[in-house]
């Protein structure tokens, strides 16, 4: 048992969580029923999104791709939910890995990663890249405190699935100084594509045909502790299976004079990401608001 006492608390849910994926799976087709069409949760918020992301598509189109996506919502939360009984085994088929000499160069390099991505697919199986590298050895992950204390713990033992250190957002600029500090390289994850509520807008870019606003948080952070930024593509291969790439952010021509080049390169790339299967991606998330367009 852990010193906050998850694993004793948590004891039926790891055993549920033991059940097959195929078997799992089911219970998220029954969501999907219940979610799209009972409950409807954020309907008009997703078809909002999709149909001003994608005017050129056909409202048939739109549709096909509104209901792929609560599908593969609704897979997200088994997938994440699995983390609390999944062998190293069973991940290692489920989760390819392409590029890891990238963040193994950079540690070489005495350089710190910060690795960027969005809401693709499930977000949580993603931590597991940090045992296919040898360097660096050091990793956290970013979040968010969920208020219910039950669910907060909940998370935080899925989170801590790959012992990765888990950052609360108030205490990222002091613990990563105090890693750079320690002089041993790290890297550390950051999602990177919701609307930062509370924190100063530094540009707007168009992302997925809509103005969207730009917080360069990481781009900032990293001057601060000697990081290099990477992207982390996100493919489905199918269902239950993931195909993730290290990449490098490549500053198009056109962005190189701006202030903060890495971040809006960065928006590009994850929008190139999300045409190429546009339901992996979180349109719940209310991620431009009707201020946007004033």
């Amino acid at each position: 048992m852990n010193k906050n006492g998850t694993k004793k608390k948590h004891r039926f849910m790891r055993l549920l969580a033991g059940l097959p994926l195929g078997v799992l799976y089911l219970l998220s087709d029954l969501a999907y029923i219940v979610v799209y069409y009972i409950i409807r949760y954020r309907r008009k918020l997703v078809r909002d999104n999709l149909r001003c992301s994608f005017p050129e598509k056909s409202e048939k189109e739109i549709l096909s791709i509104e209901k792929a996506f609560y599908r593969s919502f609704c897979d997200v939360f088994i997938e994440a939910f699995k983390c609390l009984n999944i062998s190293d085994e069973e991940m290692m088929s489920r989760v390819e890995i392409l590029n890891c000499e990238l963040p193994e160069r950079l540690a070489a390099e005495g350089k710190n990663v910060f690795m960027l991505l969005g809401h693709l697919g499930c977000w949580e199986w993603f931590q597991e890249v940090c045992v296919r590298y040898k360097n660096p050895k050091k990793g956290g992950e970013i979040y968010k405190q969920i208020e219910n204390r039950y669910f907060a713990s909940l998370m935080h033992e899925i989170r801590s699935r790959w012992n990765t250190t888990q950052i609360e957002d108030k205490q990222t600029v002091r613990t990563l100084l105090k890693w750079k500090a320690e002089g041993e390289p790290f890297l550390c994850g950051f999602i990177q594509d919701q609307r930062m509520g509370g924190m100063k807008i530094k540009g707007w870019t168009t992302f997925l045909n809509q103005r969207t606003s730009v917080v360069p948080g990481a781009e900032e952070l990293a001057k601060k502790v000697n990081a290099e930024l990477v992207y982390l593509d996100v493919e489905k291969t199918k269902r239950g299976h993931y195909r993730l790439t290290f990449c490098q952010l490549e500053v198009p021509e056109d962005f190189k004079n701006l202030p903060y080049p890495l971040s809006f390169t960065f928006f590009r790339m994850l929008e190139k990401t999300i045409r190429r299967q546009p339901e992996l991606w979180l349109w719940s998330h209310n991620r431009w608001s009707k201020k946007t367009h004033e």
